[in-house]
């Protein structure tokens, strides 16, 4: 560690603040979106099922304790290097996840940003390198007292406290507590939802959110299959928060004829909580949305397309949505 100028010493701060602050920031998230979160390490296969609320709880914890260590400089000596080791052993487990199958990404960011394997590696490359350089440069004034360790405690009891509460909530009631599903009628649809494959698409298109392990979700396939074949009917989208491999033997086993794309399982987490969950999207917004059953009007219009002279029943989706996504 050099013995810091005030230009030093400044440049330490600077990069200490930056990266403590994503960590806090991740931890926070995980505790506004735990379920998103659990959707990760659920997918990995790593955690028994028994343990994922308390997996989910401690990693929130865990990383604002981490991010608020960082910033506030709590004894630097022990923990920048330890940070860095951290940081090499979850990109390890990140990349292990993801060349397996298990994983579609880190599951860092609680589905909110979804970087690939490669950036997101990159990005723990980058904030390791400036946890060494702020560690060589930073004065060695740091160290460990008693109220940075306070400070410390107190963002794990918090930010633990609420993934914990927030987890309960969701789990209970199936409705998130803090931070409400975003495909909500009227709003705009973003294309990163379906992983970019709406984005050329100009006229009315549907969004099914399917889930590989859904047995009513195979039903909803073969009305998928069918609205494709009417150009009055809107195209078709399948989105599943899966692994590519997975979601390859899907399209295979349920003889999908739409295009299907994968999301990581945090998004589809925070999506579609249940599926099937379908949404109508039409100029750049979402028109409609259902969970399960197909609504009258649009069963009404799949009436017109194939029987226009004829009033039967179109065979429905069940109506009690799979909650596995």
């Amino acid at each position: 560690m050099l013995a810091g100028t005030t230009f030093a010493s400044y440049l330490s701060w600077a990069l200490l603040g930056a990266v403590g602050i994503v960590y806090l920031w991740t931890g926070v998230i995980k505790a506004l979106a735990p379920v998103t979160f659990r959707q990760h390490p659920r997918s990995l296969g790593w955690v028994p099922a028994n343990l994922l609320s308390s997996t989910v709880i401690a990693a929130a914890g865990f990383e604002a304790a981490w991010g608020t260590a960082i910033l506030l400089e709590l004894a630097p000596s022990l923990v920048l290097p330890g940070s860095v080791f951290v940081l090499i052993a979850l990109s390890a487990i990140s990349w292990r996840g993801v060349s397996s199958g298990n994983a579609a990404d880190c599951g860092c960011y609680g589905g909110f940003i979804q970087p690939s394997i490669n950036r997101s590696l990159a990005l723990n490359g980058a904030f390791a390198t400036a946890l060494i350089f702020a560690w060589y440069i930073g004065p060695d004034t740091a160290g460990a007292d008693g109220w940075k360790v306070g400070a410390v405690a107190i963002a794990a009891l918090i930010v633990g406290g609420v993934a914990a509460w927030g987890q309960h909530h969701e789990l209970t009631t199936g409705e998130p507590k803090f931070l409400r599903n975003p495909l909500v009628e009227g709003e705009e649809w973003k294309h990163s939802w379906s992983r970019g494959a709406t984005r050329d698409m100009e006229s009315e298109v549907l969004v099914a959110f399917l889930g590989p392990d859904c047995p009513f979700c195979k039903q909803w396939v073969k009305i998928g299959n069918a609205v494709i074949q009417s150009p009055d009917l809107p195209k078709v989208i399948g989105v599943v928060g899966a692994p590519q491999k997975r979601k390859d033997e899907f399209v295979k086993e349920y003889g999908i004829r739409f295009p299907v794309v994968a999301i990581s399982p945090s998004l589809m987490s925070r999506l579609a909580p249940a599926v099937p969950t379908t949404v109508l999207v039409d100029g750049g917004s979402i028109k409609n949305k259902w969970v399960g059953a197909m609504p009258p009007e649009f069963a009404a219009r799949f009436r017109r397309a194939f029987f226009p002279s004829v009033e039967p029943a179109v065979p429905d989706q069940p109506r009690s949505p799979y909650a596995g996504a």
